[in-house]
């Protein structure tokens, strides 16, 4: 069944109303439209990083310009410290740091098999295991002191890609395992099933989007789509027999249509993903607003990691593009909605 977000259903959690409240008071705090325009509006970046300073990020300034992917990653370890402090039963979110872990299983794995510097993509503190023993894992190909999930993703990866020489097929590997870990972990919480849906949904459409342009055929396709959406695999394995500039009206009768007209134009137009990519984004935040009518429970701190993880996305956006001197116009096409 297509993912159905026109009835949304909460917990109502009893256990989660102080943690409800306490989150409440720091959606208030999150940078709006208004915020970023200032940010794009700086002459240059050392203006937008000091003008952050003004907007609540007070650790900027104690800190260089250039060490901003340091603040930005503490700002990530403070949002996973809180959510643990307030979190009743720390347990039902793992997931949300975990996610991380699968990260850094792609970044060492392209280290070692790629020759990548892993140092960009690696942050610290952040996740549930400690990258250096991620990294220790894959170096050594002794998998036993990593959780299950992980071993299993790093393991199927590697073989995959010594199998094909494809670099691609590590982050695809990894991602069915992440996807798989994340059915999981949220199975029989509504709000986070239908999260996660949307994410395999829509990391689907993309990956087909790539294959269907890398002239990939339908073989090639069934063995990527990553399982745990809403589509059936037959009605995505068909678009690979449709020119993709039929995909939107293929879709029409689900919420993604809209999301495939204007991303797959842009691509024809620009030859570039990046509307595509845009668009997916708003979309799960489109879908995470609803936490806003839950009364109480874990749904609301869910949606505020992922907006607080938007929020340095866009930062990051702000900063790299004026660093390289990027027209304000052009940045701000690629920040994604802010979740007030």
């Amino acid at each position: 069944m297509v993912v159905e977000l026109l009835e949304t259903r909460f917990e109502h959690n009893g256990a989660y109303a102080f943690a409800t409240g306490r989150i409440r008071a720091l959606e208030a705090k999150l940078l709006t439209r208004a915020h970023y325009q200032r940010l794009l509006d700086a002459p240059d970046a050392g203006e937008a990083w000091r003008a952050l300073a003004e907007l609540g990020y007070a650790t900027v300034a104690e800190r260089r310009l250039d060490e901003y992917e340091d603040v930005l990653t503490g700002e990530l370890r403070r949002l996973y410290a809180l959510v643990a402090a307030l979190v009743p039963d720390p347990e039902r979110l793992v997931w949300l740091a975990r996610r991380y872990d699968f990260h850094h299983i792609k970044v060492y794995l392209k280290a070692k098999l790629l020759g990548e510097d892993p140092r960009a993509g690696v942050l610290d503190g952040v996740g549930t295991v400690p990258p250096k023993l991620i990294e220790a894992s894959v170096n050594t190909g002794v998998w036993s002191a990593l959780p299950l999930e992980l071993a299993e993703a790093g393991e199927r990866a590697l073989r995959a890609y010594e199998s094909t020489r494809h670099a691609q097929m590590i982050d695809i590997i990894v991602d069915q395992g992440l996807f798989g870990y994340l059915r999981r972990a949220t199975l029989g919480h509504p709000f986070a099933e239908t999260l996660v849906a949307i994410w395999v949904d829509l990391l689907n459409l993309k990956t087909l989007v790539r294959a269907k342009l890398m002239g990939k055929d339908r073989a090639f396709a069934s063995r990527v789509l990553v399982p745990g959406g809403s589509l059936e695999d037959s009605r995505l394995l068909a678009l690979m027999d449709a020119a993709i500039e039929t995909w939107a009206e293929e879709l029409r009768h689900t919420p993604y249509s809209p999301v495939l007209s204007r991303g797959l134009a842009s691509l024809a137009e620009k030859k570039s993903l990046t509307l595509l990519e845009k668009l997916s984004d708003d979309f799960v935040m489109d879908f995470l607003r609803r936490a806003k009518l839950a009364l109480y429970g874990a749904e609301p701190l869910i949606a505020y990691v992922f907006a607080k993880e938007t929020e340095l996305k866009n930062i990051r956006i702000i900063l790299v593009g004026k660093l390289n001197g990027v027209a304000p116009e052009t940045i701000a096409e690629h920040l994604r909605e802010p979740y007030v």
